[in-house]
């Protein structure tokens, strides 16, 4: 590498790039350079160790152990993963979701009008027209499972309790293949929500053969699957402190306001 710089300051210099010069002979004649080449070649020098290797280039402006700058992408992703960490476990994690729900993550249904326990018909597929109760709701796939139909065959592994076989069962449906059935006419509707005069939010049936009708929502979703938690943790209020009164009243008004 020193022959090499060597035959770059002579050639700055002027020298014939014809002769040949050996590693001895160039750093015997090898005179220091003027001007910006000066300071160009003496960073390059440094940058050399007794054994030869480069450490650093001369052509570079960052320090030695600098980390490469993130690109665009990067620096997203990075703000997302922290942003889901501090979220913690309010965000559905990738790993526990199916196939089906990964699909319409970005896509899900944030208003569900139909409930487990409706009655609903089936408006596309090869049970066009058919009605039936809706007995399971997977919200996080779109999906509902409708009692008797979208049936489907699946083969089944036989254990200790289970015969196995090929059995028939029910495939959930997408939520817009579904309509909910109006309660007087009997016909496939759409869904809209209205208040009370007390304030009660409730169901109404809308569209060309609809009835208008109050659609009350099923006893079965109004039951809870999961009994709510009733334990006291240390990040609850106590009923102690709920009594104290702690409004301090602040002086009174001086001037126009």
């Amino acid at each position: 590498l020193r022959t090499a710089l060597c035959r770059v300051a002579a050639a700055f210099s002027g020298a014939s790039s014809s002769s040949r010069w050996s590693s001895a002979q160039g750093a015997a004649s090898f005179k220091a350079p003027q001007g910006a080449f000066a300071g160009f070649l003496s960073s390059g020098l440094a940058g050399v160790t007794n054994g030869g290797a480069a450490v650093r280039s001369f052509h570079t402006t960052q320090p030695l152990n600098a980390k490469p700058a993130l690109s665009g992408w990067a620096q997203w992703r990075r703000a997302a993963n922290k942003r889901n960490r501090l979220l913690g476990a309010k965000r559905w994690n990738a790993r526990v979701l199916t196939k089906q729900a990964r699909k319409v993550q970005s896509d899900l249904i944030e208003r569900w009008k139909i409930y487990r326990g409706d009655q609903v018909m089936v408006n596309a597929g090869k049970d066009r027209g058919q009605v039936g109760v809706v007995t399971k709701v997977f919200r996080k796939e779109n999906r509902m499972i409708v009692e008797g139909l979208n049936l489907v065959k699946k083969h089944v592994k036989r254990t200790e309790g289970n015969n196995g076989g090929v059995i028939t069962m029910e495939s959930p449906v997408h939520y817009s293949n579904i309509s909910l059935v109006d309660p007087v006419t009997g016909s496939p509707v759409r869904v809209g929500m209205r208040f009370l005069d007390d304030g009660t939010k409730v169901r109404v049936t809308r569209g060309r053969l609809a009835s208008g009708a109050i659609v009350p929502k099923p006893d079965i979703a109004m039951q809870r699957r999961r009994p709510r938690n009733t334990k006291v943790g240390s990040r609850d209020t106590s009923w102690q402190d709920t009594l104290q009164n702690t409004y301090a009243p602040g002086p009174a008004a001086v001037g126009f306001f």
